[in-house]
């Protein structure tokens, strides 16, 4: 049995231990001359698979249809077909953060200015990430730039699942002012 000493690879990119009998199942193998353990092989795979559809994607053309006005009769109700505009997420123009101007306008409770206790609240969130952190941060102070009739009394912040496309933990700042 000392003769029979088992001989271990190591992952070429993470450095994990691969052992023969992954080799032999396939859960590990050469790729593109690197030794892959199970885990940085399907990394791999999986990121060459989104390059290789991207760039099938990029290859389609896409026929362009001008938009009419016609709207669609069904029984009574008119459902009008034309595209609907792309709104960004920020507060310029056209962007989402028109609707909670909007919104905060039809408020009817005065603001509290010189009181230590809030009137309104407003929610902030973003992923947790390097960059959606710095982007939250610019977003916050942006709001009370534009807006100097707001003093925020306390804010509040925790982490929880968001759902939207996928279900992504987010940072979520609440601001009472």
């Amino acid at each position: 049995m000392a003769d029979e000493e088992e001989h271990f690879e190591t992952c070429d990119e993470c450095g994990a231990t691969i052992y023969p009998e992954h080799l032999e199942k396939g859960m590990a193998e050469q790729w593109r001359g690197k030794l892959l353990c199970v885990h940085c092989l399907k990394d791999i795979r999986s990121a060459a698979a989104a390059a290789e559809s991207t760039e099938t994607a990029e290859e389609v053309p896409i026929a362009l249809v001008e938009a009419d006005d016609s709207e669609i009769d069904d029984g009574g109700l008119k459902y009008d077909t034309k595209p609907t505009a792309i709104r960004s997420f920020g507060s310029g123009p056209g962007g989402m953060g028109e609707g909670l101007a909007a919104a905060e306008e039809k408020l009817h409770r005065a603001m509290l200015k010189d009181s230590p206790n809030a009137t309104r609240a407003r929610v902030f969130h973003c992923k947790l990430a390097d960059a959606a952190l710095v982007y939250i941060t610019e977003q916050i102070n942006e709001w009370t730039d534009s807006n100097d009739d707001i003093q925020i009394k306390f804010a509040t912040s925790c982490i929880g699942v968001v759902e939207g496309k996928h279900a992504d933990p987010h940072l979520i700042v609440t601001v009472f002012y």
